[in-house]
């Protein structure tokens, strides 16, 4: 007679306790038993066609067959669902009053499959990280208990369109965000974003595990925290500490890309030093890293007035030879993400099982080397009167860039909020500097040229890009070109010049065969183009209106983002046709 240890998340909850890790309070239920069933044909569920049948044998869990059946363990609902009175029954038939929402399944228990897949697509070819397995063997062992999460690229041009969001909030064209998303523990009061930002319990943990993105030029895990609907806006949302980048991650191998590493977030110090021992029986010893949410700064708790939180991944600029790589693992990032925490006593999880042990707010990684890019200004000047000069039927308007975002922390304690037409806090990554344009009339017939520091060439950044956005309220992206396109671009104008190679200047045109062509200019769509078709959605979108966004992300030398005043800051160029008369 052998106890079938599973939960829906995969963690396992009938498992003896171990005594390496100090223990949170636990039932005196003795473990129950259930007969060990052979592993039995699928048999096809006459009732429902597309569904097969298969039978629990000793050692499943609800994660590894939806694992198995779907290839992904964060699909386990659909078989809980599909099979829970049968479920229950077999609890209730072990003397248990439920099944505690799928923590409890026992061997020779019918687990009903249903179809999730159209005809002739296949599982993804991706195998379960060993990593995950062990660490919920673990943290079933060590008295805690686990409900899995999901990641998955969160398109905000779309959402916007769709009506999701409030505005697009100037996403980064080149760089696909991946989001966390992650269920609710049973009994919180509900998220305003769910499933996409989410409460933490004062002594829980969110456990991110799995393999870095493959080289590139940037990536990052960044947790910011979200107060107020991202439907309806405005809301506030600052970066919780430094992410977590190419440059600081830990791993289990030699380089920052394509390595096994683990994410510890949590404000609760014996929490992380218990979760540190689980990831660390689990093979990830040397590979742990932390994001620290700081309740001197943060409210915690999974009540209405809690904050809430989101982790992004950032991943920009593929190294030559691995674009594909990068697009794969945008398309199923190869990432588990927990929310991990001690069990009580208590039915309700909502309650911390543990005294208060605030975290500390960490140091901030600090910016600037006192290298500048200033003394290139003259060239700058040059620059922009020789692109000025190589228009003469077109009418030139400057467009200065200034900082965009406030500091995060600042910005925090004066409460400010992202409210477009006007940016407030919404610095969502201490690596970065961004600075914004104000929003300019782009009319069709007319052009803009950015111009500036390539961030990249001078070291003050490494990577950096200039983007354009659409309607200062939806603030939704059309183009980017980062900082490999950019260079020599100035070089069409200042052939002349040492320092072109550190400089840039790109076109953005909708001007057609009347205006700049060449190597260094985007078309753009009209300024009458239906943006929101693209995504089968009819929110409108004022095209003619633009929008740029300047990046400038980690600094080489301190890892986290250049010194605002270090920076020579992109400028632009609006022409328009001049009028016969001129």
């Amino acid at each position: 007679m052998t106890a079938v240890s599973g939960i829906a998340a995969g963690c396992t909850v009938l498992c003896p306790a171990t005594t390496a890790l100090a223990q949170p309070a636990t039932t005196t239920t003795p473990a129950p038993t259930a007969l060990t069933a052979p592993a039995p044909t699928p048999a096809k569920d006459a009732a429902n066609d597309g569904e097969d049948v298969r039978t629990v044998t000793d050692g499943d869990t609800l994660w590894s067959m939806a694992e198995e059946i779907y290839g992904s363990g964060a699909k386990w609902p659909d078989l809980y669902r599909a099979s829970r009175d049968g479920i229950e029954k077999a609890a209730r038939a072990h003397g248990y009053p439920s099944d505690d929402d799928g923590h409890r399944i026992f061997a020779g228990t019918a687990i009903h499959t249903p179809a999730r897949r159209p005809a002739g697509a296949t599982t993804p070819d991706r195998k379960a990280d060993p990593h995950v397995a062990r660490f919920q063997r673990q943290v079933a062992q060590s008295g805690y208990v686990s409900q899995p999460g999901s990641e998955a690229v969160f398109d905000l041009n779309r959402r916007y369109c769709e009506g999701v969001l409030f505005s697009g909030m100037w996403p980064n064209p080149q760089s696909p965000y991946i989001i966390t998303n992650l269920p609710e523990v049973p009994g919180q009061t509900a998220n305003t974003n769910p499933p996409v930002t989410w409460r933490l319990r004062e002594d829980e943990a969110v456990v991110l595990i799995g393999t870095t993105p493959p080289p590139e030029a940037y990536f990052s895990f960044d947790l910011t925290m979200v107060r107020g609907s991202l439907q309806t806006g405005p809301v506030l949302w600052p970066a919780v500490g430094d992410p977590v980048n190419r440059g600081t991650v830990k791993t289990a191998g030699p380089t920052p890309f394509g390595q096994p590493f683990a994410l510890v977030i949590t404000g609760h110090e014996r929490t992380r030093a218990e979760v540190h021992e689980i990831l660390a029986a689990s093979g990830l010893g040397g590979a742990i890293n932390d994001a620290t949410v700081p309740p001197a700064m943060f409210r915690l708790g999974l009540g209405k007035e809690a904050d809430q939180f989101l982790l992004g991944i950032r991943t920009a600029a593929p190294e030559p030879g691995f674009e594909k790589a990068l697009d794969a693992y945008r398309d199923a990032p190869p990432l588990q993400v927990l929310r991990v925490r001690p069990k009580g006593t208590s039915a309700d999880q909502t309650k911390p099982v543990y005294d208060p042990a605030p975290l500390p707010v960490p140091r901030l990684r600090v910016a600037g080397t006192g290298a500048t890019e200033l003394d290139l200004n003259p060239a700058l000047q040059k620059l922009r009167q020789r692109i000025i000069d190589a228009h003469p039927g077109f009418q030139a308007r400057d467009v200065a860039m200034e900082r965009g975002f406030e500091q995060s922390y600042p910005g925090l304690q004066s409460n400010k909020v992202i409210d477009p037409p006007t940016p407030g806090i919404g610095a969502l990554s201490n690596d970065a500097d961004d600075p914004l344009s104000p929003s300019f009339s782009l009319p069709d017939g007319s052009f803009v040229v950015a111009y500036g520091a390539n961030h990249v060439a001078t070291r003050q950044a490494s990577y950096s890009s200039i983007s354009l956005y659409a309607d200062e309220e939806a603030a939704v992206s059309v183009t980017a070109r980062n900082h490999r396109d950019l260079r020599g671009s100035a070089r069409d104008y200042l052939a002349d010049s040492p320092d072109a190679d550190k400089l840039y200047a790109w076109t953005f045109s909708r001007a057609g065969d009347a205006g700049p062509t060449g190597p260094h200019v985007t078309e753009l769509p009209s300024a009458g183009t239906d943006f929101c078709a693209q995504y089968g959605a009819d929110r409108t979108v004022d095209m003619s209106r633009m929008q740029a966004v300047a990046r400038a992300y980690m600094q080489p030398e301190t890892l986290t983002h250049p010194a605002l005043s270090s920076l020579l800051l992109d400028r632009l160029l609006v022409f328009t046709p001049k009028s016969k008369s001129e």
